[in-house]
Formats: structure tokens, C-alpha cells, sequence
């Protein structure tokens, strides 16, 4: 996704291009991660053996990947720009497995209708980040305040569904609100990398840092938009 600011979004000519080149890098690594998160299910889906061993580890797999999200942001900050990459490509991997048993549970037309719709909602989100002249940076406390919700929503959900409990009007719930709460979080975090650019964009190593770090995030909007569309709009097989 390439994006080219308005002219009245930079200091100088040299700063907007500069500035076009991080969020082009940015969304290149968001998109590898989800390329990777794609192949890793599609081997799963085709590997019985692989598939019950994503099945079986259920809630344990879901808690690790929670697990693994909270310590993300701050592993791949402190590492070089080429380790941070490689460890985002194994939680897009990790990520992938996790969720191939649902993704195996609809047609592959339901996928690719999900996929297609997240993709433009997430490519409209972001152009609006990026080309709106207002600031967005009031959006974040009360996002982050809807995306801890959600985790603890769909963490109680998931416990109820352990126990039997019916749960199926919660699920639509909670992927009714998750679909515009990750599109907004998208709008916000495109929109903050202006400003975090404009503070840490002459220092390379940061900005590179950065570059991932924002990937991750970005990453993570998209997935979330792309399992709760597939679960609200999806096919199930028969």
C-alpha cells in the first residue's frame, strides 16, 4: 500500500518523501506477516497431523499467543531491526497455526470474501490515518480501553464455552464490535506515525525499529478484522 502525503503534511519536500518510504517499509513487513500467517494455516490445514495438534491445544495455544503479545512490543524494540523482523515472522507464523482449525471450519469462498472485505476496510481506515488533517492522537486511551475489553470478553467466552455454557450470542457480540474497534485502531496507529516520525525519523536504527514495531500493530488490526468478518459473514462446511 503506498500512500502520498499532501504536500502541506511536511516541513520540506525531503521530509514527505522520507516520510512515504517509512510508511511504504511499515506496511510491506504488515504485509509479509500476513502472507506468512496464510501459509502457515494453509500447511496446517493440509497436515492432518498438524491441524489436531492446533485443535487440541485450544486454549492453551490462544493463552500463549496472548502471552506472547504482551512481551512483543518491547522484545522487538530491543532487538536490531533484522532480529525484530524474525521474531515478527514467527508470531505471524505462530498466529496462523493457532487459527487454521477456524479458518478450516468455512469454505474457501467464505474465506476469500472475509479476506477481501477486511482488506478494503483496512486499506480505507489507513488512507483516512494518513490523509486526514486532523490529529487523531485522542483516539488512543479510549481504543486501548475497547481492545483490553474485547481480550477480556473473549477470554470469559472462552472459559463459558469450556464449561458448556451457551456462548453464541456473546461471539457475535464481541466480533460485531471488534470489526470497527480494529478498524479504528488502524486509522489511529496510521495517523500516529506522523508524529513518531517526526520524532524519531533522523535516527535510522530507530526508525527501523519502528518500522517493525508499527508492522506488528498494524498486523495485528488486520487479522482481528479479517477472524471476526469471517465468523460474522462466513460459511461453515457441512
Amino acid at each position: 500500500m503506498a500512500f502520498n502525503l499532501p504536500a502541506n503534511r511536511a516541513a520540506s519536500t525531503g521530509f514527505a518523501a522520507a516520510l512515504t518510504h517509512h510508511m511504504n517499509q511499515t506496511f510491506s513487513y504488515m504485509a509479509a506477516g500476513v502472507g506468512v500467517s496464510g501459509i502457515v494455516a494453509y500447511l496446517t490445514m493440509q497436515s492432518p497431523a498438524l491441524l489436531n495438534l492446533a485443535v487440541q491445544g485450544g486454549l492453551v495455544w490462544f493463552m500463549v499467543l496472548l502471552g506472547l503479545a504482551f512481551f512483543l512490543h518491547k522484545l522487538i524494540f530491543s532487538l536490531q531491526p533484522a532480529a525484530g523482523l524474525a521474531v515478527f515472522a514467527g508470531y505471524s507464523a505462530f498466529m496462523g497455526f493457532v487459527f487454521a482449525p477456524l479458518v478450516a471450519m468455512y469454505t474457501g469462498a467464505s474465506v476469500a470474501s472475509a479476506f477481501a472485505v477486511a482488506a478494503i476496510m483496512f486499506a480505507g481506515t489507513a488512507a483516512y490515518g494518513a490523509l486526514t488533517k486532523r490529529s487523531l492522537s485522542g483516539w488512543g486511551t479510549f481504543l486501548s480501553m475497547g481492545v483490553w475489553g474485547l481480550l477480556g470478553a473473549v477470554v470469559v467466552t472462552m472459559v463459558m464455552g469450556l464449561f458448556g455454557m451457551q456462548v453464541g450470542f456473546m461471539q457475535t457480540a464481541i466480533n460485531l464490535i471488534a470489526v470497527p474497534l480494529f478498524a479504528a485502531m488502524t486509522a489511529w496507529q496510521v495517523n500516529e506515525m506522523r508524529d513518531t516520525f517526526a520524532a524519531y525519523g533522523q535516527d535510522e536504527l530507530m526508525r527501523s525499529r519502528l518500522a517493525v514495531l508499527q508492522a506488528v500493530g498494524l498486523y495485528v488490526n488486520f487479522i482481528n478484522m479479517f477472524i471476526s468478518l469471517l465468523q460474522l459473514l462466513g460459511q461453515q462446511r457441512q
